[in-house]
C-alpha cells in the first residue's frame, strides 16, 4: 500500500507557516492546510492500525483522539503565534491525553521524531516505575539492552544528579532510576520519509519500543 501524504511537501508547508504565522496568512492558505492534512490523518488512522495489530493498548483509538490540533492555545503563554509548527500524534490508550507509556511520532522540520515512553508522571507514578526498575534490573535491562531496541532509539530525559533517596546509589539501573521521566526518540532526517510507505516503515520501527511500554505500564495495570 501506499501512504496517501507527502511527508516533504508537508513539512515544506510547516516551514512557511512557522515564517508567517498569524491568521492572515494561515487563512489564505487554509485550503492548502487541508489538503495536506486530511490524507496525513487518513495515514495516521492507517499507522493505527498497524500498530494495534502488535500492541492491544492501541487498538480502538480514533484518529481523531490521537492527533494534537494545529491550533495553538496561547492564553497562558509569552508567544502569541497561533499556530503549531508540527504536526504529531500519541498512539496508545487515551490517545494525546493518555498517561501510560505510549508511541509519539512528531513531523517538524529540523526535528522529526519517532519514540514514546511516559513523558512527565506525577510524582507517585515516577516513584512506582523507579521502584518497578529496582526490582526487576535484568528484566529491565534485557529490554534497553536490546539490539533492535537500541540501534534506533536514544533516551531522552530529564535526570537528577543523584540516585533518589531510598535507593542504591550502586543499584545496576542507577542510570534509569535517576531519571524524571522515562523518553526514547528516534531522530530521522527527511530522507526517511522518502518512500513509497512510509506508514508501513514508522509501524516498523516502532514496534522495537513495545517491551518497553508493556514493562513500564505494569504500574498501571
Amino acid at each position: 500500500m501506499k501512504s496517501e501524504s507527502n511527508i516533504t511537501e508537508i513539512l515544506d508547508f510547516l516551514r512557511r507557516l512557522a515564517a508567517n504565522n498569524d491568521r492572515v496568512w494561515f487563512k489564505a492558505h487554509k485550503d492548502e492546510y487541508d489538503a495536506l492534512r486530511k490524507p496525513w490523518e487518513r495515514d495516521m488512522e492507517r499507522l493505527i492500525s498497524l500498530v494495534s495489530g502488535y500492541d492491544d493498548n492501541v487498538r480502538g483509538l480514533r484518529v481523531q483522539d490521537s492527533v494534537y490540533r494545529i491550533y495553538r492555545d496561547i492564553r497562558f503563554s509569552k508567544d502569541k503565534s497561533p499556530y503549531k509548527r508540527y504536526f504529531s500524534g500519541v498512539l496508545g490508550k487515551g490517545g494525546r491525553h493518555t498517561i501510560i507509556s505510549s508511541y509519539y511520532v512528531h513531523f517538524e522540520p529540523g526535528n522529526l521524531m519517532l519514540g514514546g515512553g511516559v513523558w512527565w508522571p506525577e510524582k507517585n507514578i515516577l516513584e512506582q516505575l523507579r521502584k518497578l526498575i529496582d526490582a526487576e534490573p535484568e528484566e529491565f535491562k534485557q529490554i534497553v539492552e536490546n539490539k533492535e531496541f537500541k540501534k534506533r532509539y536514544r533516551w531522552e530525559c530529564e535526570t537528577l544528579k543523584k540516585v533518589p533517596a531510598g535507593f542504591n546509589p550502586e543499584h545496576p539501573m542507577a542510570e534509569f532510576l535517576k531519571m524524571k521521566e522515562y523518553i526514547v526518540m528516534m531522530r530521522p532526517d527527511e530522507s526517511y520519509f522518502e518512500c513509497e510507505d512510509w506508514v508501513a516503515k514508522v509501524a516498523g520501527d516502532l514496534k522495537p519500543m513495545k517491551p518497553l511500554h508493556d514493562f513500564l505500564n505494569y504500574v498501571f495495570d
